[in-house]
């Protein structure tokens, strides 16, 4: 009798081993990954989707990789406007022209089925876009931020809609208390899809954020480092195939500071 109870014991061990891994440090147990959305996770390959640069000179790039899109654009101290509500396909098809081919990944990730028809009606590629002689300013669709607004004050601000929870920095020091942005910290949601970073550095030195995501063993694993040089603006943002708890973390390379925001969407 005594040996068909070990077995017994050492699997119970073993669940106890796993429910402990399972559970964050403040004993709340992790939400578990449903292992069938996981195998049907939509596996990219890393590759340039388009590189635009528009009328005002603005260069801007979408690029697939495995677990997501990254959008990115540069020197832009006007800040992102409306385009940070949208989405990569819709920000893709404000961008270029209409006789422009649309990048079939964009699509994949894309919920707005009248967006998809849109770009159909286009045409779409496999094949990388390259466009430089664009008849769009950036100015044309957003809405301008003055450079210097972000660069001056001391502080940092949250905000939580109904879609999105996102933290604005003002001349804020980087790498302190505060320049770790949780998506969790959104009223009534936690996991997201998507990452925005508007990030204005307000001094020579150079600029380093991290994204990260937790996995299921509660750790929180880096992901993406976005630089950005003294002086200098970046806009990053990439939607990721799954919903994940995630962080960001604003730091750099010796002393600094920096404007700009930090925000989560698609929960």
């Amino acid at each position: 009798m005594k040996n068909l109870l070990k077995p017994i014991v050492a699997a119970q061990a073993i669940c106890l081993m796993v429910l402990f891994a399972a559970c964050d440090k403040d004993g709340t147990p992790e939400p578990q990954i449903n292992e069938t959305s996981e195998a049907n996770e939509i596996k990219l390959e890393p590759k340039l989707l388009a590189n635009i640069e528009l009328k005002d000179g603005t260069a801007i790039s979408f690029t697939s990789e495995e677990d997501g899109i990254v959008y990115e654009e540069s020197n832009n101290f006007d800040g992102i406007g409306r385009l940070a509500e949208a989405s990569l396909l819709e920000r893709y098809l404000l961008l270029t022209e209409d006789h422009i081919l649309v990048p079939e990944d964009l699509l994949l990730l894309e919920q707005d089925q009248s967006l998809i028809e849109t770009a159909k009606l286009r045409g779409t590629t496999i094949d990388p876009v390259y466009t430089s002689n664009s008849s769009i300013a950036y100015k044309d669709i957003q809405s301008k931020v003055e450079a210097s607004a972000w660069c001056s004050g001391g502080s940092y601000y949250d905000t939580n809609t109904s879609s999105q929870f996102y933290r604005t920095f003002k001349n804020y020091t980087w790498g302190i208390a505060g320049t770790t942005v949780y998506s969790s910290w959104k009223s009534g949601g936690s996991k997201c899809k998507t990452v925005n970073l508007y990030l204005v550095n307000c001094v020579s030195n150079t600029l380093s954020a991290n994204t990260w995501y937790k996995n299921v063993f509660g750790n929180y694993v880096k992901q993406n480092t976005i630089n950005v040089g003294g002086g200098n603006s970046r806009f990053w943002s990439k939607t990721y195939t799954t919903k994940r708890y995630r962080r960001a973390f604003v730091s750099g390379f010796g002393s600094g500071k920096f404007g700009g925001y930090v925000a989560f969407k698609n929960y």
